[in-house]
Order: C-alpha cells, then sequence, then structure tokens
C-alpha cells in the first residue's frame, strides 16, 4: 500500500510514496516531481528540495509550474512491484465534475 502526503514546499503537494527493493520511491503527483530515498524520511526530504528546485527553474524560466502526473506514468509507478504498507491507511478525498 502507497502511503499520500502532503508537503509544502511554497504550495502544498501530494506524494505517493512506495517501497521499491531497499529503497523508497516517491511521485508528486501535481508537478511529475520524484525522489529516492534509503528511508522515508530520506525519500521524503529529496522530494522537497526537488520540489525546491523545480519551481525556482520554473520561476526564472517565467514558465507555469504546474505539470499533472500523466495517468499512464502514474499506473507505471503503482504498477509493479510488491508493495508494503508504509503507515496508516491514508484518508483520500475523492472530486468529481460534471
Amino acid at each position: 500500500m502507497e502511503e499520500v502526503r502532503r508537503i509544502g514546499a511554497g504550495g502544498d503537494y501530494t506524494i505517493v510514496l512506495k517501497r521499491s527493493g531497499d529503497q523508497y520511491v516517491t511521485l508528486c503527483l501535481e508537478l511529475e516531481v520524484a525522489g529516492i530515498g534509503y528511508t522515508r524520511e530520506e525519500a521524503l526530504e529529496n522530494t522537497r528540495l526537488a520540489i525546491e528546485s523545480y519551481l525556482e527553474a520554473m520561476e526564472a524560466d517565467s514558465l507555469p509550474p504546474e505539470r499533472p502526473v500523466p495517468l499512464n506514468v502514474l499506473q507505471e509507478f503503482l504498477a509493479g512491484e510488491e508493495r508494503e504498507t508504509v503507515g496508516e491507511e491514508p484518508k483520500l478525498k475523492v472530486l468529481a465534475y460534471a
């Protein structure tokens, strides 16, 4: 089971965290930024730093930062290797627009 976290880097971003082999990998759903680390904390910190760097680069180039993860990239990230629970079951809010 993946863990979904919200971390701030000038705003709130949704981070999906999962174990992959002997490391943890992350994916920011709003910005298509990833991170990796040997502990959950290291992976989340590396992701926070990557988000900050990404946002600085987008601002320097006067580009809009939002770049949501394409569905096929999210499916690939979630598929494959056996996943383990890395915390309590996340509470997700599902929004639907007509």
